[in-house]
């Protein structure tokens, strides 16, 4: 028999069972492997004639199956992490991020591994919002597919490539290393769920400023008026709420070339980084060619860069949209 490889050899075994089956096999894989797998049978079965071997890796598979099971030997405790490793890992940061307003964290185990992996979803999202792709590709490679794809797609566009590329090339730390980073994350969730939330107020004023959203312009801003009048703080909040990122999307070109002239560069280019790329194909038409080179530089330039830094600079270009929405400047879709 030709020597070939372990995955020669499962797509073999695969080929050997009824399509139905064989896909039932590959369903229930990884989905990296099971992907994997998949184009190379497809090979296979267009091939005209049954590969040589065929039998012969079935009845190995067979005899390995009847093998007599043996205990394993204990695995050796791994060993500490080296300086490099513990350096590629800084701690987590204590820069204070939001969790989930109407989330309260549920009981959690004692050993921080399993109490990370318990964390809801959109928990350790906002908890893990401001750390290094390192960070966050040790705590994926940890969690079980479905609830690392969910954390995965709350990251911006630019740190969600750079995580599934480390993720691809990661190795299984060592036990310590992911003890000390799943604890301090821990606590760092904990923390953030103990401080007291204005979370019913906030409710409040998202849902009117989302009804105010539906009126015309003219409308809407009689409703604030009187707002002011009797409740300014109120009509404070709502302003902050009445305008989103996405409103980029319904500015005429022309008012938007109004609009990024009102925006410093490294501004515009920290809210790109977790824009769509309908926004930034927006953005980056009403630019001149100098403009578009000089915020592709930049964009390049920043690198990785915490999403509490791209909030930060979305909410700076928020403002001027509102500002200058509210001075009658700006030529907005309803």
């Amino acid at each position: 028999m030709a020597v070939r490889t372990g995955i020669e050899k499962a797509v073999l075994l695969l080929y050997r069972l009824p399509a139905e089956l064989a896909e039932k096999v590959l369903n229930a894989l990884a989905p990296a492997r099971g992907e994997r797998l998949r184009p190379e049978l497809e090979k296979l079965r267009q091939q005209q004639e049954k590969p040589a071997d065929l039998d012969e890796v079935v009845l190995e598979f067979k005899q390995l199956l009847e093998q007599p099971e043996v205990e394993a030997a204990p695995e050796p405790p791994p060993p500490p992490p080296t300086p490099t490793q513990l350096a590629a890992y800084r701690p987590p940061s204590e820069v204070e991020i939001p969790l989930p307003s109407h989330r309260e964290l549920p009981p959690l185990p004692t050993d921080p591994v399993r109490a990370l992996e318990a964390l809801p979803a959109d928990v350790l999202a906002a908890v893990l919002g401001d750390e290094q792709a390192n960070t966050i590709s040790l705590v994926l490679n940890t969690l079980p597919g479905e609830k690392a794809g969910e954390i995965l797609r709350e990251l911006t566009p630019e740190m969600r490539r750079e995580v599934s590329i480390r993720l691809s090339r990661m190795s299984s730390p060592s036990a310590q290393l992911l003890t000390r980073i799943a604890g301090a994350l821990v606590k760092k969730a904990r923390a953030l769920s103990d401080k007291p939330s204005d979370a019913s107020g906030d409710a409040r004023y998202e849902k009117m400023a989302g009804m105010l959203r539906c009126l015309e312009k003219t409308e809407r801003m009689e409703v604030l008026t009187a707002l002011e009048e009797n409740e300014p703080e109120t009509a404070r909040r709502i302003r902050e709420l009445l305008y989103q990122f996405e409103d980029l999307l319904r500015i005429h070109d022309r008012s938007m070339q109004r609009l990024l002239s009102e925006i410093e560069a490294k501004t515009l280019s920290l809210a790109l980084k977790g824009a769509n790329e309908e926004i930034t194909e927006k953005v980056q038409k009403n630019l001149s060619k100098r403009a578009r080179e000089a915020l592709a530089e930049e964009m390049e330039f920043l690198g990785m860069v915490p999403i509490a830094q791209v909030r930060e600079a979305q909410k700076a270009l928020v403002e001027v949209i509102q500002r200058l929405d509210q001075a009658g400047e700006l030529m907005m879709e309803e």
